[in-house]
């Protein structure tokens, strides 16, 4: 019966995080051990994880200062002795039988990695809960070569996410799968690294993770380095397509993350708390479509293909070297579009 290592990230969640210890605690597969790293938390949930860890042997707890959650993931894998890793979110919770029936498959199938489906839970501000299932688009047993092949159909669910994967421990230590200091979007480079030489990857079509969004909850604000973080993605993604030979096979999805990193930079100018000025911001973005990579992006996109019209405004504006009146649609888009933390939720996702 092979060990597992669950792997919880926790940073001032103590609302969710009772919940999200009993769902593994409850787990019908009992050879677990649920790493616990406190990463710096003030509101109590250090306190939390040590209440819990008094109960039940199975349960190790790490206290560090906050130095972000891919590095309290290492932590984590550092101290991890499982054959499996499993990384869950303290905010979110998962089914019972999550571990038990991903271990079998991975053990049947002498996976490196497991990728199964999950419960999209949307929470509005009356806690009122829509819910959306998501499946794999592929199933069984892929080898390296089909997983290649079909990596369109691979990426069409949530690619970089880590909580719909279970990860053969030997195969991330192999490969130093580690997390970066990147403060946003290390899962991506983590799911990357990880594809770069997965060998045999299964897919489970069933879903068992609830992945919960909460109205309000995010808080948006400017960051200085938001576009840096993007394009380091973008640019590992472009990478990795070379690294398997497939640049020319996926090139529209190499664009697609450099056209990600460019949307996401003219939303981050968007919030309150930017402080650059107008000139200021259009002389940003002129400079940023400098880049040859996003020059490129802009200017290979079918727009034609676009559905959605405010996407395709936003590509033309730029195409054109409209970069003010892209910035100020961005705003607009921001300021009145009282849905817009859905849909910047959904490219988040998306560009990881």
């Amino acid at each position: 019966m092979s060990k597992v290592s669950i792997i919880m990230p926790i940073y001032n969640v103590a609302e969710q995080l009772e919940k999200a210890i009993q769902c593994a605690l409850k787990q019908t597969y009992t050879n677990i051990e649920i790493i616990l790293v406190d990463d710096g938390s003030t509101d109590g949930s250090g306190a939390l994880c040590d209440q819990y860890c008094l109960k039940d042997s199975r349960i190790i707890v790490i206290h560090q200062k906050n130095v972000g959650s891919g590095f309290a993931r290492n932590a984590g894998l550092d101290q991890a002795t499982g054959e499996y890793i499993y990384f869950a979110d303290p905010d979110d919770y998962f089914e019972a039988n999550l571990i038990e029936e991903t271990v079998a498959k991975a053990t049947e199938s002498t996976a490196d990695i497991v990728v199964f489906g999950y419960f999209d839970e949307i929470v509005d501000k009356e806690d009122k809960v829509t819910t959306t299932e998501k499946l794999p688009k592929l199933i069984g047993r892929l080898e390296q070569e089909a997983f290649r092949d079909n990596f369109r159909d691979h990426y069409a669910l949530s690619p970089y996410a880590l909580w719909n994967k279970l990860f053969n421990h030997a195969f991330l230590k192999q490969h130093n799968c580690r997390f970066t200091n990147q403060k946003v979007g290390q899962d991506a480079l983590f799911n990357q690294r990880a594809g770069f030489d997965a060998a045999t990857i299964y897919y489970q079509p069933k879903a068992y993770y609830h992945y919960v969004f909460r109205e309000g909850s995010a808080v948006n604000r400017y960051r200085k380095e938001r576009f840096f973080y993007e394009y380091t993605i973008a640019d590992q993604f472009e990478e990795w397509m070379v690294y398997w030979k497939k640049e020319e096979k996926y090139h529209d999805l190499v664009n697609q993350h450099y056209w990600g990193a460019l949307y996401l930079e003219l939303s981050n100018l968007a919030w309150e708390d930017c402080p650059l000025t107008g000139p200021e911001k259009e002389e940003h973005i002129e400079a940023l479509m400098e880049n040859p990579k996003i020059k490129q992006a802009i200017s290979e996109i079918e727009t034609e293909k676009e559905k959605n019209t405010f996407v395709k405004i936003l590509i033309l504006l730029l195409r054109y070297e409209k970069y003010a009146a892209a910035i100020k649609v961005m705003q607009l888009r921001v300021t009145v579009g009282k849905k817009f933390q859905k849909s910047f939720k959904a490219i988040k996702k998306k560009f990881g």
